[in-house]
């Protein structure tokens, strides 16, 4: 009696299940293919992100022109939103052209894509200091001596920044930090 009620066992049942099971497999087998393809994607577009955020650097450099490099930056960052280094070059430019508001923008979000690099937290804290946030530039400096202690200007300006925060002791130590590393690269 239960053989009879197991409906497994019938051969239409078997060829229904074996048809849904190869509709799943050739589903899974489709969706690895378009996960590799978007892959092949993303790597394709962080390659000519690089070459447009080479082309920025070549206009700064070369030509001196930070419009044509903001460009490039931005199409850079629009082909590759998590390209730290485009948003670290961009802000770095917006800062020299004294658009302060959004070189802080860029910066912040260099900092928030990879906070243990030292050119996004160094040129924030820069800015910090610039723009005369004190405790902010103290603590991106201090970060930046951390993540790259041998770094004379991130000492320099560490006790830049300390000095206007009326902390006398602790900016001479750092100066001092600074000259030693100076003459120890010599």
């Amino acid at each position: 009696a239960i053989r009879l009620r197991y409906d497994i066992e019938k051969p239409l049942i078997k060829r229904l299940i074996r048809k849904k099971l190869g509709i799943i497999n050739n589903l899974q087998s489709e969706n690895q293919r378009l996960k590799d393809e978007m892959n092949d994607t993303r790597e394709k577009l962080k390659r000519y992100a690089e070459e447009y955020y080479v082309m920025g650097n070549q206009c700064i450099t070369q030509a001196h022109d930070s419009k044509a490099a903001l460009a490039n930056y931005n199409k850079a960052i629009e082909l590759y939103p998590e390209f730290v280094d485009a948003w670290v070059r961009k802000g770095i430019t917006l800062y020299n052209d004294k658009e302060y508001f959004e070189a802080e923008a860029c910066l912040n979000k260099a900092v928030n894509l990879s906070p243990v690099n030292f050119k996004a937290v160094y040129n924030r804290g820069k800015l910090r200091l610039r723009k005369e946030n004190i405790e902010g530039a103290i603590a991106d400096f201090d970060k930046a001596t951390t993540l790259k202690p041998d770094h004379p200007g991130a000492h320099d300006l560490l006790g830049d920044a300390f000095m206007k925060a009326g902390k006398e002791d602790n900016a001479a130590l750092q100066w001092r930090l600074a000259e030693e590393l100076r003459k120890k690269a010599k």
